[in-house]
């Protein structure tokens, strides 16, 4: 199995994972002060990464030229979260995934052509042109109330960061560990999130074994994982074929909305999601025959 297979199923498992991202927003919601519970999952993933690396002295002395591209790699994970948390929160949820995957989408073959010199071969730029039909066909962006637009602006903005902080490990995956990098993403995050709800005046709330505080748990778990796996394989695949797989994440938010929602799934919505999971797997069918 070649690394970039591997890589792709690395991204497609994170993908799988962070689709219950919307759920987790529904559960939670706002009943702790949003940087404040930011901060402390921050807090506890950066601990539950760097503590056993440095116990274990594998952790590696960052280069001063590096802090740069985590600090911005953090920026744009901190917008990715939360344009993605408003959007899950007050949009639904079909509307959220298509603006917020259009963003990241978009910005990912962006950020690839001009950070790293990848050019869209015609494969790739059919692969994104199918992905982009099924989106649209998958949900529609119409009849959003003119007072949830604000919140369509953070769905895109959160997608255009997410696609940073996806894309911008490639530029230092190669010299630290995913479990390092993982672990110093937490601990920026953690700076940044103590800093806004101080500014905010958040009022902290004390931990307590009840749904909350569990949903708040899950979520250190879920980005502890798919930040491991979406490491990895933006490490082995370029940026663009590996954007175009995060789509997947569209289909299997459509099915979890379903399930526990009871979103209903048409047929265009059915047909939208064939198409993505087409766009997002040529690249890798035709490599790989």
């Amino acid at each position: 199995m070649s690394s970039q297979f591997r890589a792709a199923i690395a991204l497609l498992t994170a993908t799988f994972l962070y689709s219950f991202f919307g759920v987790l927003t529904r559960v939670l919601g706002f009943e702790l002060p949003i940087f404040y519970a930011s901060f402390t999952r921050d807090l506890a993933g950066a601990a539950l990464l760097l503590i056993p690396l440095i116990l274990a002295r594998r952790w590696q002395k960052v280069a001063q030229a590096d802090w740069k591209w985590l600090v911005l790699r953090a920026t744009g994970g901190v917008f990715g979260f939360l344009g993605s948390y408003f959007a899950f929160y007050y949009l639904p949820l079909g509307t959220a995934y298509f603006i917020f995957y259009g963003g990241s989408t978009i910005f990912g073959f962006i950020s690839g052509a001009l950070l790293f010199g990848e050019k869209i071969s015609r494969l790739e730029a059919v692969s994104l042109a199918i992905s982009l039909i099924g989106l649209v066909l998958l949900y529609s962006v119409g009849g959003v109330a003119a007072d949830l637009l604000k919140y369509v602006v953070w769905a895109f903005a959160g997608g255009m960061g997410a696609a940073v902080w996806n894309t911008f490990s490639k530029k230092i995956s190669g010299t630290y560990s995913a479990t390092q990098l993982n672990g110093l993403d937490f601990a920026v995050f953690a700076v940044i999130m103590l800093a806004l709800s101080l500014l905010s005046r958040e009022t902290w709330i004390a931990p307590a074994l009840d749904l909350t505080w569990l949903a708040n748990l899950l979520f250190v778990l879920m980005f502890v994982v798919t930040g491991q796996l979406m490491i990895y394989g933006f490490k082995h695949l370029d940026a663009q074929k590996g954007s175009l797989i995060m789509l997947l994440e569209v289909v299997f938010g459509a099915v979890v909305g379903w399930l526990l929602y009871q979103e209903a799934l048409g047929l265009g919505a059915l047909i939208g999601g064939v198409l993505i999971l087409l766009g997002a797997s040529l690249p890798q069918l035709y490599k790989k025959y």
